[in-house]
C-alpha cells in the first residue's frame, strides 16, 4: 500500500471512531440554555437575555475569530491534528471545570470559552482532508464521518433531555461528560497523519482576510454563499416560533413542533449525506450547489406558507434533503477552488463569515417576524436563496472548478 492510501485509510479510520465523541460535542446550545434558565435562574431581564445569547452564539463567535486563532497556531510549527487536538484538550478541561463553576457567571466563561475554541478546527482538518483524500474520495468519507456526528448528536440531546427531564440537578453530570467527549476525541483525531500548516496559510490574519478581493472568484462565492447563509440561519430560530406561538394560527403540540422543526429535519439530512457526498465528489461543483440550494429554496416556502401541518412537514423535509448537502458542502467547497498550501486560509475566511452571519441573521429573522409576518419570514429567506443561486449559476463555466481539485 502507497503511502498516500496509508494516510487515507488512517485518516478514515479514526476520523470515523472519534466522529460519535465530536458528535455529542457539536448541539449543545440547547442544553446550556436549559441549564441557564433552570439551573442558574437566568429567566428573563437584561444581564439574563444577554447571557443566554451568549450561550447560543459561542460557536458563532469562535468561527469569526478563526483567522486570528490559525494566525497563532500557524507560528507553532505543529501538526495540524495536534493543534486541533490542543484545541480539544482545553475545551474539554473548560466544560468540566463549567459543571463546578457554582454559578451563572463561571458557568457561562467557561461554557462561552469551550465553544469558541471547539469551534477552530475547520480550517485545520480541511487541510488534512485536502492532504490525505483524493478529490474522487474526499466527499463520500467525509460524509460518512458528518453522518455518524449528526446521529450522535440527535441521540444525545434526546437522552440528554431525557435525563434532565428525570433529574435536572443532574446537569453537572452532562457537563463532564461533554467534557470527557472532547479529551476521547482530542485523543484520536492526533492520531490522524497531518503536516504543518504552510506558511502561506498562516501570518497576519489580515493577509487571509485580503483573500476575499484579491481572489475575485473566493470573494464572489463568499458573497452568494454569505446570502445563502443568511436566508437559512435567519429561520432557526423562527421555525419554532411559528409553530409553537398561539399568535400564528398553527399552535402545534410539542411533538409536532420537534418533528417539523428538528427530527424530521435531521432524518432527511442523515438519509442524503452520503448521496449528497459521493454526488460532490462527482459533479461539477456550481450545479451540485445549485442542487441544494433548490431544496432549500422550496422547502422555505413550504415550511412558512403551509395552509396545514402536513405542507409544512414537507417543507421540512426538502430542509432537511438542502442540510444534508450543505454540511458537506460547508466543510469542502474550498476544496474545490483554493491551491493546496492555502486551503486552511481559505477556509479561516469562510469560516469568519459563516461567524458573521451566526450571530447577526437570527436577530434580523426576528425583526421581520415581529414587523411583518410567517410568510415573510420565509419569503424573503426564499428570496435571498435565490439571488445565492443566480450567483452561483453566473460561475457555472468557469474553468477553476476543474483546474483546481
Amino acid at each position: 500500500m502507497s503511502q498516500d492510501n496509508d494516510n487515507a485509510a488512517k485518516t478514515y479510520r479514526y476520523d470515523i471512531c472519534r466522529a460519535p465523541f465530536h458528535g455529542v460535542c457539536e448541539s449543545t446550545a440547547a442544553i446550556a440554555t436549559l441549564i441557564a434558565i433552570r439551573g442558574y435562574g437566568a429567566d428573563e431581564g437584561g444581564t439574563a437575555d444577554i447571557i443566554k445569547s451568549l450561550l447560543n452564539a459561542a460557536p458563532f463567535l469562535g468561527l469569526l475569530l478563526t483567522t486570528f486563532f490559525i494566525a497563532v497556531a500557524g507560528k507553532t510549527g505543529a501538526r495540524a491534528t495536534r493543534i486541533v487536538a490542543f484545541y480539544l484538550f482545553v475545551c474539554g478541561g473548560l466544560l468540566m471545570l463549567s459543571s463546578v463553576a457554582g454559578g451563572l457567571i463561571g458557568f457561562t466563561l467557561c461554557f462561552v470559552g469551550a465553544y469558541v475554541i471547539f469551534s477552530q478546527q475547520a480550517p485545520m482538518m480541511i487541510s488534512t482532508y485536502s492532504r490525505n483524500y483524493t478529490p474522487q474520495e474526499r466527499g463520500q468519507r467525509v460524509s460518512t464521518v458528518l453522518l455518524i456526528g449528526s446521529g450522535s448528536s440527535a441521540a444525545f440531546s434526546f437522552l440528554g433531555a431525557r435525563l434532565l427531564d428525570w433529574q435536572f440537578n443532574w446537569f453537572p453530570a452532562i457537563l463532564v461528560f461533554l467534557g470527557v467527549s472532547c479529551i476521547v476525541n482530542a485523543l484520536l483525531v492526533r492520531q490522524i497523519p497531518s503536516d504543518p500548516l504552510e506558511q502561506a496559510e498562516t501570518g497576519n490574519p489580515l493577509r487571509s482576510i485580503k483573500l476575499a478581493w484579491s481572489d475575485k472568484l473566493f470573494g464572489w462565492l463568499l458573497a452568494s454563499w454569505m446570502l445563502m447563509g443568511f436566508g437559512n440561519l435567519m429561520t432557526i430560530p423562527i421555525r419554532v416560533e411559528i409553530l409553537a406561538n398561539p399568535e400564528y394560527g398553527i399552535n402545534a403540540t410539542n411533538e409536532q413542533v420537534l418533528l417539523a422543526s428538528m427530527i424530521i429535519p435531521q432524518i432527511a439530512s442523515l438519509v442524503s449525506a452520503k448521496i449528497w457526498g459521493a454526488l460532490f465528489d462527482q459533479m461539477n461543483f456550481i450545479f451540485w450547489r445549485l442542487c441544494v440550494n433548490t431544496c432549500f429554496f422550496f422547502g422555505m416556502i413550504l415550511y412558512f406558507n403551509g395552509p396545514s401541518l402536513s405542507v409544512v412537514y414537507l417543507g421540512s423535509i426538502l430542509l432537511g434533503l438542502g442540510m444534508g448537502g450543505g454540511r458537506i458542502g460547508w466543510n469542502l467547497w474550498v476544496t474545490k477552488i483554493a491551491p493546496m498550501e492555502k486551503v486552511s486560509a481559505y477556509m479561516s475566511v469562510h469560516t469568519m463569515f459563516t461567524g458573521a452571519r451566526g450571530i447577526c441573521a437570527p436577530f434580523i429573522g426576528y425583526l421581520v417576524l415581529t414587523a411583518f409576518s410567517p410568510p415573510a419570514v420565509g419569503w424573503l429567506a426564499a428570496g435571498l436563496i435565490f439571488v445565492s443561486s443566480s450567483m452561483f449559476a453566473i460561475l457555472r463555466r468557469n474553468e477553476r472548478f476543474s483546474k483546481v481539485l
